[in-house]
């Protein structure tokens, strides 16, 4: 019976282990992050008006068939630099304030909650946003001039799923030679 029991555990084990082995890691050098999803991205760049002007918004991002969330996407923008010259707290707060209300405001949402956070010394925010049919769950992460969200999207019926923290956990920066 002893012997049974340890067989079963193992069995178990493993399972788990090939169910966390099925995300797709996706590194990218010149955005400088990866992130783990749990189907192949697509990678797309689309060109965004701002207060501070025109800006690059790198969007990778895959929406699986089968799976507890709808969306999940990881997106990188580049702000000018001399906007970050004299940067301090209070105005990376200021920032990262304006991305989250630029956030709920752009899918007409109701902010549940908004933490600060520091994610490997940068500042952030993890965020999550009422939307009709469902909710979105952000982690915004500015390191210098450069803005990291990740996101998840999830219908109510799956909402706070493990997957969700298992996406946004997954992201990391990564340091890369200029």
């Amino acid at each position: 019976m002893k012997k049974l029991s340890y067989l079963i555990a193992i069995c178990c084990l493993l399972s788990i282990q090939a169910i966390a082995q099925d995300w797709q890691k996706y590194k990218s050098e010149d955005l400088a992050f990866i992130a783990y999803f749990p189907e192949t991205p697509k990678r797309t760049v689309q060109q965004v008006e701002t207060a501070v002007g025109t800006l690059d918004m790198h969007m990778v991002m895959c929406t699986p068939q089968q799976d507890d969330n709808v969306v999940y996407s990881t997106i990188k923008s580049d702000y000018p630099e001399e906007q970050f010259i004299d940067a301090d707290d209070k105005y990376n707060t200021t920032v990262l304030d304006g991305a989250v209300k630029g956030a709920v405001s752009n899918v007409n949402g109701s902010l549940i909650f908004d933490k600060k956070i520091t994610f490997n010394g940068y500042p952030g925010r993890d965020v999550k946003i009422e939307i009709q049919g469902g909710f979105i769950y952000i982690r915004v992460v500015l390191v210098t001039n450069s803005m990291y969200i990740s996101q998840v999207i999830c219908t109510p019926e799956n909402d706070n799923n493990s997957k969700i923290e298992r996406f946004l956990d997954g992201f990391e920066i990564i340091k890369v030679k200029q």
